[in-house]
């Protein structure tokens, strides 16, 4: 498609008396000519620059750090002694992996109140059953006139007293046994309480494995074997690394700047030349009275974990200037082609004829790019059809070459 393009506009230069193989377009000073014929067959387009707020360049420090809501605290459920703990300051878990192990004082206390209640369970079952069997007894004296109807109503009540006693020690039990819940004790493992009594007794029956509720790895650790702790002291925490805040300082001046979903490039001296990119989650409404700056917040996907915690970055932000009177020319990106390695826009000066022009570009913007040097006031550039216009150039000035 290109090479017919280039053909064609090479035909609009001829003349009927040249010949195909001659040079078949005139440029002088970087000018070309397209006839309006070949431009109206391959669509080209001009527009004159338009008139933008300038793009400003913010430049502010920043550190790496986890995100609160990925970050699991780690706390024993109850006063205990440690026994062991199976992890390390930069270990990475998954998920239910054993972190400590430690005697669970409470739990301890909470299997010998479980068996205590299995075992008033008994008593009360017998007791109701032999209620139950003196009410019977009493209803078939009844019928033989043999006691007074009183006395059954006396052992019915005495029956269904011991029924509620039963009925509240189950509900007693269900307590407890919900409390060996939370613990961490496993169905079979309460069961074995009652059906293996002996086992009840180990030293070991209070101990308790904590596993990690989460996968990440360990941004924390204390405590050591032999030590008390209660729920109050922190052992452990397990960060999710695998997307990680990215804690910026922004400067008091540049605040009105900033906004929610700017796009921003963020680079580290550990990784030189690699960008990672994001967007402004949050601005903060405080402003630290030291510094005078306000954190904003860029969240950043981490599969690789290459970022780390602690990690000090550079941010940079581009954000669109609010200052009307300090407005700068900008083109459609589609204007713009290198050649000798300079970007140029083709100018067009009349129906038919184009000229190079060499300009430096500034931001960009969307799909608009600033032009800080280059343009004359309002001329019409090429947009469309700008790559066949640089293709004929580039074939003139290698004809030129040839024939000097």
């Amino acid at each position: 498609m290109i090479i017919a393009a280039v053909l064609a506009l090479a035909a609009c230069s001829r003349t009927p008396e040249e010949k195909p193989a001659e040079p078949k377009g005139e440029q002088k000073d970087g000018k070309i000519t397209v006839s309006a014929e070949v431009q109206t067959r391959f669509g080209f387009a001009t527009a004159k620059p338009q008139r933008i707020a300038p793009v400003r360049l913010i430049e502010a420090t920043a550190a790496i750090a986890p995100d609160p809501a990925r970050v699991a605290h780690i706390a024993p459920i109850a006063k205990g002694r440690i026994e062991r703990v199976y992890v390390q300051v930069g270990d990475s878990v998954d998920q239910s992996a054993p972190l400590f192990e430690y005697d669970n004082i409470e739990l301890g206390e909470a299997i010998g109140d479980y068996r205590s209640e299995l075992a008033e369970l008994r008593k009360d079952l017998a007791l109701m059953e032999h209620h139950r069997e003196m009410w019977e007894r009493a209803q078939l004296l009844f019928e033989k006139e043999a006691i007074a109807r009183k006395e059954v109503h006396v052992r019915e009540t005495d029956y269904l007293v011991e029924k509620a006693a039963v009925e509240n020690r189950y509900a007693k039990i269900a307590r407890v046994k919900e409390k060996l819940f939370r613990f961490g004790m496993t169905e079979e493992q309460i069961d074995a309480l009652a059906t293996s009594p002996e086992r009840s007794f180990r030293r070991e029956a209070s101990y308790t494995v904590v596993r990690a509720p989460i996968s990440g790895v360990i941004i924390k650790r204390d405590g050591a074997p032999g030590e008390v702790v209660g729920p109050e002291k922190e052992l452990l925490a397990i960060a999710d690394l695998s997307s990680v805040w990215t804690l910026v300082d922004i400067y008091e001046k540049d605040l009105a700047h900033v906004r929610r979903g700017a796009s921003v490039e963020i680079s580290l001296e550990a990784y030189p030349g690699e960008a990672f990119r994001g967007t402004i989650s949050y601005v903060s409404d405080l402003l630290d009275p030291d510094t005078r700056t306000a954190k904003a917040r860029v969240v950043i996907p981490n599969p690789q974990r290459k970022l780390k915690l602690g990690m000090f970055a550079t941010v940079r932000l581009r954000a669109q200037g609010t200052d009307k009177t300090a407005m700068v020319a900008a083109i459609p990106l589609s204007a713009i082609q290198q050649i000798d390695g300079e970007p140029s826009v083709f100018v067009k000066l009349d129906g038919v004829t184009f000229v190079r022009r060499q300009v430096k570009l500034g931001f960009t913007s969307g799909d608009l790019v600033e032009i800080t040097e280059g343009l004359r006031g309002d001329e019409e550039l090429v947009t469309t059809g700008s790559f066949s216009l640089k293709s004929e150039f580039l074939k003139e000035q290698i004809s030129q070459g040839q024939g000097g």
